[in-house]
């Protein structure tokens, strides 16, 4: 099922200007900071021509811009998150994965409705370090549409190298993206990532007890950046899409003094858009959202309020781990 343009009608409320940013984050010393904006590479997409997705992923760890400084991470070619790609129901896709790490990896078609075998969403498949590997396979002619995501899936490395920075967002259009509403929309694909690096930029490893409850970085991105501005006209639309590419963090999301439609979940589009005061994302997960631009300009923080995620202790017991998330996505 998909929205239809009488489900908007009423609709009111909205952003005028908003911007996204992070606090409490570990700054990278040792690199030269700089004013954030919206990259015109971030916001390139790879789509389909002519029926035919057909990409080159380069899987690398190296220096790469993040945020307001430099990192070492591992990137799909050079860049945290990777390229985003575009694709509709019924196209031929085509991905040669170069393996220049230290380790093997592979690909997951996260939420692509592809057979997992063959080469395919096939997580059995390895790519060697120096070796290259292709994926091919056909999105069904009946695909839901919605935000999917590329990200490896070698069994015992799933979270290291997610949490290293390998993920990519995969757009499906469909019938959603036809509502006149939708399609006039300014849209953005926010990819929402967490890294704990030391003073120079490098990762620093988990220890056990991360390992354990699931290690959350100090440093939260929005498609790689702490403070890209989203700007909407008055009585315009904003359309985000939201992807939790973190191994382990929960965002629990509010929009300062605004309500979120939700138009679109992992299962596809929402007959009904739904009227959130906040949605918590949890990893893997993704989000569709309109923002109705009917409130005065000015600048509007979208945040990720406190969440404890607990743990499961010993003998089954319910624990509390031992701190709080307090990131905010934005904040002046």
């Amino acid at each position: 099922m998909f929205v239809t343009r009488r489900a908007f009608v009423g609709v009111g409320g909205a952003i005028g200007v908003g911007y996204l940013a992070a606090r409490g984050f570990t700054r990278l010393a040792g690199a030269p900071l700089r004013a954030s904006a919206q990259s015109s590479r971030r916001d390139a997409r790879l789509a389909s021509v002519d029926g035919r997705l057909d990409v080159d992923l380069v899987a690398s760890d190296d220096w790469i811009d993040l945020a307001e400084g430099r990192a070492r991470l591992w990137s799909f070619n050079g860049q945290v998150p990777g390229p985003l790609l575009e694709a509709v129901a019924g196209d031929d896709v085509r991905i040669r994965l170069t393996n220049n790490l230290d380790e093997s990896t592979n690909l997951h078609f996260h939420g692509l409705h592809v057979p997992p075998t063959g080469t395919a969403d096939n997580i059995f498949l390895e790519v060697p370090p120096g070796e290259v590997a292709s994926y091919a396979f056909r999105i069904p002619e009946h695909h839901p549409a919605g935000l999917f995501w590329l990200h490896p899936h070698l069994h015992g490395s799933v979270a290291r190298q997610v949490s290293l920075g390998l993920a990519a967002p995969l757009v499906i259009r469909g019938a959603l993206d036809a509502v006149p509403e939708v399609a006039a929309a300014r849209e953005h694909v926010l990819v929402l990532q967490d890294f704990e690096l030391d003073r120079s930029g490098r990762p620093i490893d988990p220890g056990m007890g991360a390992l354990m409850g699931g290690r959350e970085g100090a440093l939260v991105t929005i498609s790689g950046q702490t403070r890209p501005r989203y700007a909407i006209e008055q009585d315009g639309l904003l359309r985000l899409r939201l992807l939790n590419a973190s191994a382990s963090r929960f965002y629990r999301l509010s929009l300062e003094g605004h309500a979120m439609h939700i138009i679109a979940t992992d299962g596809g589009s929402l007959a009904v858009p739904q009227q959130v005061d906040e949605l918590l994302l949890p990893p893997g997960e993704r989000r569709d959202v309109l923002i109705p631009g009917s409130r005065a300009g000015g600048v509007y923080r979208f945040m990720n309020l406190p969440y404890n995620r607990g743990s499961a202790g010993m003998m089954g017991r319910h624990a509390r781990l031992p701190y709080r998330i307090r990131d905010r996505l934005s904040g002046v």
